[in-house]
């Protein structure tokens, strides 16, 4: 599924991308310097959507030729914009849950410019990567507030009944804007000239549910903002590429 949406993405783009991102025999880059960090963007707000999802997808391509047998070293850099904001209220022992999720990733595939949309197009090692997540859960069960209290009996003691109980509220927000990067591998690339697309994924979701005089709210956003693709072809040594799983000591 990935190698087909990497195809479509590549094909469709190439009037509006060849110009700025033409061949080069060693090396190309591709990159987006606008300050405003929100280039792709995912948003859920439960006041809209109580318990969902939602999801975007962008990608970005540069051209490279490559010799025979010879494989692209593909760095992607971006910076990845976190919001997520959850809040409970209630009062007289309710319960309320609220949960709140964004994540930003990317995939890098190969797609020959000759060949067109098709299965000729690779994903490059070691796959997806998510470049940042969080999930923020907040979760209370709320006694509520005391206020206007009043000795209705006149007895000197002042009881709850006597009393306006109001709710209690507790809320958390967390935003964050930072800059990650990652590393991936095209091995034993065949003699031609490729788009390399970066196909970046950006999601937010939230879950609310409340019990009794309770109620919860989740927001969460996810953007992507300034990125780099950069591609360079390199030669690795006999048996310099390998999948290989992390020893215990």
């Amino acid at each position: 599924m990935k190698n087909i949406l990497i195809a479509a993405v590549a094909a469709g783009s190439l009037l509006s991308l060849s110009a700025n991102a033409g061949p080069s025999a060693k090396f190309a880059a591709t990159y987006n310097d606008e300050t405003f960090p929100l280039a792709l963007v995912s948003l859920i707000d439960s006041a809209i959507q109580p318990s969902d999802c939602n999801s975007a997808d962008g990608f970005t391509l540069a051209t490279i030729k490559v010799p025979q047998d010879k494989e692209l070293l593909v760095g992607v850099s971006a910076e990845v914009l976190l919001v997520t904001d959850t809040s409970v209220k209630g009062k007289a022992g309710g319960s309320a849950r609220a949960v709140a999720y964004s994540a930003a990733r990317v995939t890098v595939g190969a797609c020959p410019v000759d060949e067109g949309p098709s299965d000729a197009c690779v994903v490059a090692a070691p796959g997806g990567v998510t470049l940042n997540d969080r999930i923020q859960v907040l979760d209370a069960t709320l006694g509520g507030a005391l206020t206007d209290c009043t000795d209705a009996n006149g007895d000197g003691i002042i009881s709850v009944d006597e009393c306006t109980l109001t709710d209690e509220e507790i809320g958390l927000v967390l935003d964050t804007l930072s800059s990650h990067h990652f590393n991936f591998v095209l091995p034993d690339m065949n003699q031609g000239e490729y788009d390399i697309v970066a196909l970046f994924g950006t999601e937010a979701c939230n879950d609310i549910s409340s019990d009794g005089d309770a109620e919860a709210m989740a927001f969460a956003v996810a953007g992507i903002g300034k990125y780099m693709l950069t591609v360079q072809q390199v030669r690795a040594t006999k048996n310099g590429i390998i999948d290989a799983e992390i020893e215990e000591l």
